[in-house]
């Protein structure tokens, strides 16, 4: 998360998995530890706003978005304990803030 905040630009090396990194993220937010949660969501808020500005970034959450909020939803449906659903709506706010178009599909 600080290295995202610090240098969003990492998103852009050749070597790097976006893929991976956002599933890895999704799976993250399933987590029963609650700071590993506030983690993946904290990653996720600071991503999402980079969808426009940083093509695989974007490509990654057009393709893989759904999945993203899938989860999100499910967490916020019970799966994840209740003190995380502010974290939870911080995702869906830069979903709908930065993605609104490809939320409004899903």
């Amino acid at each position: 998360l600080q290295a995202l905040k610090r240098k969003p630009d990492l998103f852009l090396c050749s070597n790097l998995d976006v893929k991976a990194v956002f599933q890895c993220g999704v799976l993250s937010l399933k987590f029963p530890e609650a700071p590993t949660v506030k983690a993946s969501c904290g990653f996720f808020t600071e991503l999402l706003p980079r969808c426009g500005e940083i093509a695989p970034v974007g490509q990654v959450v057009h393709e893989n978005g759904k999945a993203l909020l899938q989860t999100v939803l499910e967490g916020i449906g019970g799966q994840a304990s209740r003190s995380l659903m502010d974290h939870f709506a911080e995702i869906l706010f830069a979903l709908n803030k930065h993605c609104f178009s490809l939320l409004s599909v899903w």
